[in-house]
C-alpha cells in the first residue's frame, strides 16, 4: 500500500505542485530522494499522496493511516528546534515546509487542525537557525529548492494579508547579476526571479500600509486613508519595476518535458512546446498583474473600480484563456485568480474565475473552500 501511494505521488501529486512539469521538477526528483533517507519526511510524503489521491477520486481521506504516518513528525520537529547542539537538517526543513503545503492543499488532513502559517513559522525559524536567507546558495540544489518552495508560500502568504511576518527572502535576495537568469521563468514558481523580487517588496510595503489603513479596533478599512509621500515614491518605483519586468522578453523552460507525450494534453494545434511556452508566459504575466492589483489596492488605497485595477483584472482573466483547463499551470494560478476575483466587476469575468476555481478542485486540490470563495467574490462587488 505504501508503494501505491509513493507511485501516486511521483506520477500525479508531484506534477500538479508546479506550473510547468518538466524534467527539473524538484517534487519528482529531489524531494523523493530526500524522503527515502528520512522516515518522517517519507511518511509525510505518503500522507500528502494519500490525501491527494482520496480527494482526486472523491473518496474519504484515510484519516487513521495518515495519523499513524505523522504521529512522530511533530515531536521530531520540536526536538530539532529545541536541541541547540544538533544541526537542523534539510530533511527537517523540508518536513516543516511540506506540512504547511499539505495544510493549504488539504486543511482537514490531520485530526488536529494547525494553521499552515504556524508550520511556515516553524520553517522560518529553521531557516534563520541555519544562517538565514544569505546561507542559501543556488549551486546547492537541495537548499535552493527548499528556499524557493518556502519563499513561494511565504511571499504569497504575506501578499494574501493577515498577520504574517514580512517575507524572509526579501527583494535583495533575488537580485541576479545575470539578466538572462533574472528573466528566466522559474518552472517551480511560474514567474521570473525578477518578479519574485518585486512581489516580495510589494508584500513588505503592503504589510506596513495594512497596519495604517486597517483599524486595529474594528478590523475595517479606514475609508479616507492615504499613503504618505515616502510610500507614494516607493509605490511609483515598484510600479515602474513591474511594468519593466512584464514587458521584458522572457526565457522559457530550458529543460526537457517530464510527462510522456502520450499522457500530455494536446492543444488544438498539437504543438506541445508552443502550448507550454504560452502557458508559462501567461502564468508569469498573471502574477505581475496580481502584484499591480495589490500595489494599487493595499499600498495606494485605490478603489476597486479604478481604471488601472480593472485593466489588471481584465489582463488576468485574459491570461486564463492561454492556460489549458485541468493542467498543472491552472492549479498554480489560484493566487492571481483569487486576486482578480475579488475586484472583478463584470459578471462574465466572475463566471470565468469561478469556473477555473471549480476546475482546480477537480484536480484534488482543496485549498479553495468553494462556498466561502463564492461568498467572498459576491461580497467584493460592493
Amino acid at each position: 500500500m505504501n508503494l501505491l501511494y509513493f507511485h501516486h505521488y511521483i506520477n500525479h501529486t508531484a506534477r500538479i505542485l508546479v506550473p510547468h512539469d518538466c524534467s527539473a521538477n524538484p517534487f519528482r526528483s529531489i524531494l523523493p530522494q530526500m524522503a527515502i533517507h528520512d522516515i518522517n519526511l517519507l511518511h509525510l510524503l505518503l500522507a500528502y499522496s494519500a490525501s491527494h489521491r482520496a480527494l482526486l477520486l472523491k473518496h474519504p481521506e484515510p484519516a487513521i493511516r495518515i495519523a499513524t504516518w505523522v504521529k512522530d513528525v511533530f515531536p521530531t520537529l520540536r526536538k530539532a528546534l529545541n536541541d541547540a547542539d544538533a544541526p537542523i537538517t534539510s530533511s527537517n526543513l523540508a518536513t516543516a515546509i511540506m506540512l504547511a503545503s499539505l495544510e493549504i492543499i488539504s486543511p482537514n488532513a490531520f485530526e488536529v487542525t494547525v494553521p499552515w502559517q504556524t508550520h511556515l513559522t516553524v520553517a522560518r525559524r529553521m531557516i534563520v537557525a541555519r544562517g538565514g536567507a544569505q546561507s542559501v546558495h543556488r549551486k546547492d540544489k537541495v537548499s535552493y529548492f527548499l528556499s524557493r518552495w518556502f519563499a513561494y508560500l511565504d511571499i504569497l502568504g504575506s501578499l494574501s494579508g493577515g498577520k504574517n511576518d514580512q517575507p524572509l527572502f526579501s527583494g535583495n535576495y533575488w537580485a541576479n547579476d545575470d539578466l538572462d537568469e533574472d528573466f528566466q521563468i522559474d518552472c517551480l514558481l511560474g514567474f521570473t526571479s525578477r518578479c519574485v523580487s518585486i512581489l516580495a517588496r510589494i508584500a513588505e510595503l503592503a504589510r506596513q500600509c495594512d497596519s495604517q489603513r486597517i483599524s486595529s479596533e474594528t478590523g475595517d478599512i479606514i475609508e479616507d486613508w492615504t499613503p504618505d509621500e515616502e510610500t507614494l515614491q516607493k509605490a511609483k518605483q515598484l510600479k515602474l519595476d513591474l511594468q519593466d519586468a512584464r514587458m521584458h522578453r522572457y526565457k522559457g523552460c530550458p529543460h526537457r518535458p517530464s510527462t510522456p507525450v502520450r499522457y500530455r494534453k494536446r492543444g488544438k494545434d498539437g504543438d506541445e512546446a508552443g502550448w507550454d511556452l504560452l502557458e508559462m508566459v501567461a502564468t508569469n504575466e498573471a502574477f505581475h498583474w496580481a502584484g499591480l492589483i495589490h500595489l494599487d489596492r493595499r499600498i495606494l488605497g485605490k478603489k476597486s473600480e479604478d481604471v488601472e485595477v480593472q485593466i489588471a483584472v481584465r489582463e488576468i482573466v485574459s491570461a486564463l484563456y492561454k492556460v489549458r483547463k485541468g493542467g498543472t499551470a491552472e492549479a498554480c494560478l489560484l493566487f492571481p485568480i483569487f486576486t482578480a476575483g475579488c475586484d472583478a466587476r463584470e459578471q462574465a469575468q466572475r463566471e470565468v474565475i469561478m469556473e477555473r476555481i471549480s476546475a482546480v478542485e477537480e484536480t484534488g486540490m482543496t485549498q479553495v473552500n468553494l462556498p466561502f470563495t463564492i461568498s467572498i467574490l459576491n461580497r467584493s462587488r460592493g
